[in-house]
């Protein structure tokens, strides 16, 4: 029953996604059309980012949508670890666009010496900070950006593209009050620190997610104190933690105990993991008495 709640609720949470595709899609079109008649460089980098967040978008929207497929018997656990690879992609489509950025924001300090409109600028970076703004609410209306990696990836990635257009629109004010042409490209070296900035934790959780590392959100010390308290469980070995994606978790254990053949120890046991330590995925193996097999004690 659960499992079916999940995937009716599949449309709804790719809902935010394709709000956030279509709208930055329509002003990238426009962001960059403006940047060559304003010879902005901050507006240009501006309009890279929005590109590379489309890219992420489409991405972590796939990874939602292959998040409703149905395990299979070659794919037992479905393809919910798509999630994760589209987190890692998500980070590193910024990354890349901040050498970009960097590059052009360089090149236009040392040899350009046309000046930016910054009236223009000023008018088209402002609608981008209400288009960003707008997509974010959606991401915040479907709750899903506080747990989700991949969510949080694209939330952070709208507020950060809101941000880096708030500091276009200040620095095309800064041009026209001051003509000091030198801060557009300067903006746009400022940029690039800030969508590293906003993107280097995610890019460092799906990191960790992809070599099967034990997920932030999980105390593995306090797992392990959890199921040793535990009436019959005289000790453990054996423990893997894993993401299986970047909403779920996966756990298998070995369990020396003084009865293996009862059942309720293991409702028990996967309640507790369930409701207390967020970890639904539960293998756990019940033995009387520690066998010479080679094990993971950690």
């Amino acid at each position: 029953m659960h499992n079916h709640h999940e995937h009716a609720d599949m449309p709804k949470k790719q809902l935010p996604y394709l709000i956030g595709i279509i709208l930055n899609s329509i002003f990238i079109i426009a962001e960059m059309i403006f940047a060559y008649y304003a010879n902005s460089t901050a507006l240009f980098a501006d309009a890279l980012h929005s590109i590379s967040d489309v890219a992420s978008l489409i991405l972590a929207w796939a990874a939602v949508a292959v998040f409703g497929l149905r395990a299979t018997s070659k794919h037992t656990y479905g393809w919910h670890n798509a999630t994760i690879l589209a987190s890692f992609m998500n980070a590193l489509f910024l990354l890349g666009a901040v050498f970009i950025i960097w590059y052009e924001a360089i090149d236009k300090l040392l040899n350009s010496s046309s000046e930016p409109v910054g009236s223009l600028i000023i008018i088209v970076s402002s609608i981008g900070i209400v288009i960003n703004f707008l997509a974010a609410k959606f991401f915040a209306m479907a709750g899903d950006h506080e747990d989700d990696i991949n969510a949080k990836g694209a939330y952070v990635h709208l507020l950060a593209d809101a941000g880096v257009s708030f500091g276009v629109v200040l620095s095309g004010i800064l041009t026209l009050l001051t003509d000091w042409y030198w801060l557009d490209p300067v903006i746009s070296i400022l940029i690039g620190i800030v969508i590293i900035t906003s993107s280097w934790s995610i890019f460092k959780q799906s990191i960790l997610l992809i070599f099967n590392g034990v997920p932030e959100n999980i105390n593995e010390e306090a797992v392990k104190n959890a199921i040793l308290a535990t009436p019959q469980v005289i000790s453990m070995h054996d423990l893997h933690i894993w993401g299986l994606s970047t909403t779920e978790t996966a756990l298998t254990v070995h369990l020396v105990v003084e009865n293996p053949d009862d059942m309720t120890l293991l409702s028990q046991l996967g309640y507790m993991l369930q409701n207390d330590m967020h970890i639904r995925h539960t293998t756990i193996q019940l033995e009387k008495n520690m066998t010479d097999e080679p094990r993971n004690t950690i």
